[in-house]
């Protein structure tokens, strides 16, 4: 490649338009303003130039713009005009790469521009694990459309509003949903992992009852929870959790209340609770017991055995061996029906 030479440039020169080869960052860099602002420029920024007396940032988005309003001048590193365009965006990924910790926005960026320069070969081999993202066949065209969204929907990505495998999720959602989802999860700050448990409970409601997920999320009974002030993320996530499971499941939600309800009024002692099958999967109830001591257990024993005897014990058995009279794949009424 070309060599480049320090020069001083005036900043007039300088196209502040021509994007070409800037990787947005989405988020502010504190430590670089502070820099900037106690040492001034350290490290000399890189442009091309493109055509005589016209120069294009290659290298130093921020400190230029950072000094324009302060400087006529500025030295820098400067490739000639005929310098390989090519060649001088491979500099800038590479550079960029191996220059400072990326969020996962910057590196969908560079994923996207390496993909008009090299092999998927070499995507897959060097560029993906480098940056430590997804090299999955699949995951290639898809990186390369999430470069492509709104500044908006990629500022959730450095922000780490959302993961890696729900931003790949995300692709095969329209930008309107995308963007209810977003709030969503703007709103929860929720792991990655209860990320696509709300996404796959948000795609399954949606499918079933042939709403948007924009209309299922902007439904009252999920704004309330995220405005409810009594509430911190990790309850908010969790209100929102159970009325999705609710929604996309109604029919054995009203069964587990039922069972709940009857557990309720079967006047357990206190340092026993009894629990149903976790989704009534299966047929193994627990029946817990907090004793003192081995009198206490033996105490405990006869009470339990009492109680397997008990006509309300024995009512919730048959409430919970009865058949859920509903397939979950058609539309729950009270839903469909409230998001016409």
């Amino acid at each position: 490649m070309k060599s480049k030479h320090l020069v001083s440039i005036s900043l007039s020169q300088i196209d502040w338009e021509d994007h070409t080869f800037a990787i947005p960052c989405y988020v502010p860099d504190d430590t670089l303003e502070r820099s900037l602002e106690t040492c001034g420029i350290l490290t000399p920024p890189v442009l091309w130039e493109k055509a005589p007396h016209g120069f294009v940032i290659l290298d130093g988005f921020k400190r230029l713009l950072w000094l324009r309003h302060r400087c006529d001048h500025v030295k820098a590193l400067v490739y000639p005009t005929d310098a390989e365009n090519t060649k001088l965006l491979a500099f800038r990924l590479e550079t960029k790469m191996f220059s400072r910790p990326l969020n996962l926005a910057e590196k969908v960026h560079i994923v996207a521009k390496y993909a008009t320069l090299t092999t998927q070969k070499d995507l897959q081999r060097r560029i993906c694990p480098t940056l430590g993202i997804s090299a999955a066949t699949d995951t290639l065209p898809r990186w390369c459309s999430i470069a492509a969204w709104p500044s908006t929907h990629l500022a959730a990505l450095a922000q780490e509003i959302i993961a890696e495998k729900t931003a790949l999720l995300l692709t095969f959602v329209s930008l309107e949903d995308r963007e209810a989802f977003l709030d969503l999860m703007q709103a929860l700050r929720c792991s990655a992992s209860l990320q696509v448990e709300i996404l796959e409970r948000c795609k399954d409601i949606a499918r079933r009852d042939g709403l948007t997920w924009q209309t299922l999320l902007s439904a009252s009974e999920i704004q309330n929870i995220l405005k409810d002030t009594e509430r911190n993320r990790r309850e908010k996530t969790a209100a929102v959790r159970e009325l999705l499971y609710q929604w996309r499941f109604p029919r054995l939600w009203k069964k587990m209340t039922g069972i709940e309800h009857a557990i309720a009024q079967m006047s357990l002692p206190s340092n026993m609770s009894l629990a149903p099958p976790a989704h009534l999967e299966g047929d193994v109830w627990e029946l817990k017991v907090r004793f003192r001591h081995p009198e206490a257990l033996a105490a405990s024993a006869q009470e339990a055995a009492s109680l397997a005897q008990s006509q309300g014990f024995q009512n919730l058995f048959h409430l919970a061996d009865h058949p859920v009279a509903f397939q979950e794949g058609e539309p729950a009424s009270f839903l469909f029906n409230r998001h016409p």
